[in-house]
């Protein structure tokens, strides 16, 4: 045999095998799009029966409720993935029903059981499933899953603390930010969000750790979910923790915030010799605080030879009100330096361009009233 005819008979052999790759590939999916065309199909009748558990009242519901716990367990893979997408979208009367509707089914019963199981992907599905239903007794478990080997796996369990809602897990939510296995911060933070005003207490111990993490992620917290009697510890924080990572979220946190008490140690963190990071967060938290005894420090920080922090400064400006627009318009004319002129007029024309892009949507309602 040549070696022509050899790269030939290879040829053959590739084409063969590419052509019954398609055909099994276009079986596939025809035999997926079927499927899932019957599990439509059969869950459509029992999507009526979900409608009237959460519309219906009394007997009615009750009747529901009992048919759809009844449901094979075909019947009832059709239908959860539609519960399920309700669930975490519906509160009161109908998120109760639903509740119900899986406890009977024993969904959570599974799902605890699957938290001690081996299997990451069980166990995160586990725990997702356990937040939506918002199932304390499961916090024991999802707390020692905080220090899971697996970093998905952290990360749900932090999450599904927060959903859960009870602030007596906030301190192992702290915890969890250092050590061999750490969740990340941005986890952290969003669950503790989620307590509210109900886990302050528990959040504010943080501000004492001896860990800088968990005192930044406690201030930041208290500072997004509106911790003002936290203030005083916030201010303090951001005049005098050791790292600068603590003193930056606490300056976020006082924007954040918006009370008088915060003016003055934001102005100190903006002036010239504090570290550049610090300096532009506190001009943003400036121009959140609103307040107009900031504007003269905010104008002065126009001419500062760090970029970043001159052109926040100009935009915190605009949100100081009509003090810090006519701060801009002295920048603008000249009555600072150079670089004040260009970072004022930048600003003041962005705004004009903005208003006028505002008025243009609005002429035609404001004509027609």
């Amino acid at each position: 045999m040549t070696g022509r005819e050899v790269i030939n008979d290879s040829l053959q052999v590739l084409v063969g095998s590419a052509v019954v790759l398609l055909v099994l590939i276009v079986c596939v999916r025809a035999v997926r799009r079927a499927r899932e065309r019957h599990r439509q199909r059969t869950a459509e009748p029992l999507r009526v029966l979900l409608l009237e558990l959460l519309c219906a009242e009394g007997d009615e519901a009750a009747g529901s409720l009992r048919a759809l716990s009844a449901l094979d367990d075909r019947s009832w893979a059709a239908v959860e993935p539609t519960a399920r997408t309700i669930l975490a979208k519906v509160s009161g009367h109908a998120r109760t029903s639903l509740v119900g509707l899986f406890e009977q089914r024993g969904v959570a019963t599974r799902a605890m059981a699957d938290l001690g199981r081996r299997g990451s992907v069980r166990k995160g599905r586990a725990a997702e499933v356990l937040g939506l239903l918002r199932h304390r007794a499961a916090a024991p478990r999802l707390r020692v899953l905080l220090l899971d080997a697996d970093p998905e796996v952290r990360t749900v369990a932090a999450r599904t603390l927060g959903h859960i809602g009870d602030p007596a897990n906030v301190p192992a939510l702290l915890n969890c930010l250092h050590g061999p296995h750490p969740v990340p911060p941005a986890v952290v933070l969003q669950a503790l969000t989620a307590f509210g005003a109900a886990g302050h207490d528990q959040v504010a111990a943080g501000l004492d750790d001896a860990e800088p993490l968990v005192r930044a992620v406690a201030v930041e917290t208290l500072g997004a979910t509106g911790g003002v009697v936290w203030t005083t510890r916030i201010a303090a924080a951001l005049r005098a923790d050791p790292h600068i990572e603590v003193r930056i979220r606490a300056a976020r946190a006082l924007g954040a915030l918006g009370t008088p008490a915060g003016l003055e140690p934001l102005l100190d963190a903006v002036r010239r010799g504090q570290p550049e990071p610090l300096r532009v967060v506190a001009a943003r938290a400036l121009g959140r605080l609103g307040a107009s005894r900031a504007a003269p420090r905010l104008g002065e920080l126009l001419d500062d030879p760090v970029h970043r922090v001159a052109s926040t400064a100009a935009r915190a400006l605009l949100h100081v009100g009509p003090t810090g627009r006519d701060e801009l318009r002295r920048a603008a004319d000249g009555a600072r330096g150079v670089p004040a002129v260009a970072h004022a007029r930048a600003v003041l024309a962005e705004a004009a361009i903005g208003e006028e892009g505002t008025r243009s949507a609005a002429g035609p309602a404001a004509v027609g009233s």
